[in-house]
């Protein structure tokens, strides 16, 4: 299988960085845990990450996305969609570290406008997500590793959650502000990007 890659789009700046620690697999942490170092890490200009790279992180990507959504349509079909966004407080950084340990790497999701706050992107994406990338992007890193960001693009059974505020049920209206005072993540349209995924991974 041929894999389309994205490379950088223009105007993103790049710096090359040729000395940096690179953490082992056995490091792989949740979707939210930086660690202290991510500052140094940087994209490395004109280098991808190889094809069998690119297909392990879109697995990874993948498996979060299907474990996520499985448990999200589980609480919805028995307990209504006031219930799933409890589980997206309070499960969905435990699921991602599970992805993350199964794989050996690291993945987490970030937004256009965030609704947990603690979701920001990793220092390396922080550009791209500035930028506004809606397509999949695979970088190599300064660290010796490769990454991907993936862009979420808004489907229209996440709109009772996501949509014009306006148009969010009172009774999701009210769960959405107990567990998410400070929430931006609401007037998006179906089809309109979202946010990404963001993965890492050794390349050995």
């Amino acid at each position: 299988m041929t894999l389309k890659t994205t490379l950088l789009p223009a105007g993103i700046s790049l710096v090359l960085v040729w000395t940096i620690g690179c953490r082992p697999a056995s490091q792989a942490t949740s979707s939210n845990t930086q660690s202290a170092d991510q500052s140094d890490i940087v994209i490395v200009a004109n280098q991808v990450p190889s094809e069998a790279n690119r297909q392990a992180m879109l697995q990874a990507k993948d498996d979060l996305f299907q474990s996520l959504s499985g448990r999200l349509k589980e609480v919805m079909s028995g307990q209504g969609p006031t219930a799933a966004i409890s589980v997206c407080k309070n499960e969905a950084t435990q699921i991602a570290k599970e992805v993350s340990e199964k794989h050996g790497l690291q993945i987490g999701r970030t937004g256009v406008r965030l609704r947990n706050l603690n979701n920001q992107p990793p220092e390396w994406a922080k550009e791209l997500t500035d930028n506004k990338v809606d397509e999949p992007t695979f970088v190599s890193l300064s660290n010796g590793n490769a990454a991907a960001l993936l862009p979420i693009k808004l489907q229209s059974q996440c709109l009772m959650c996501h949509g014009p505020r306006d148009e969010i049920a009172p009774i999701i209206q009210e769960q959405l502000t107990k567990l998410y005072p400070d929430d931006r993540a609401t007037g998006f349209r179906e089809g309109e990007l979202r946010g990404w995924f963001w993965v890492e991974m050794p390349t050995s």
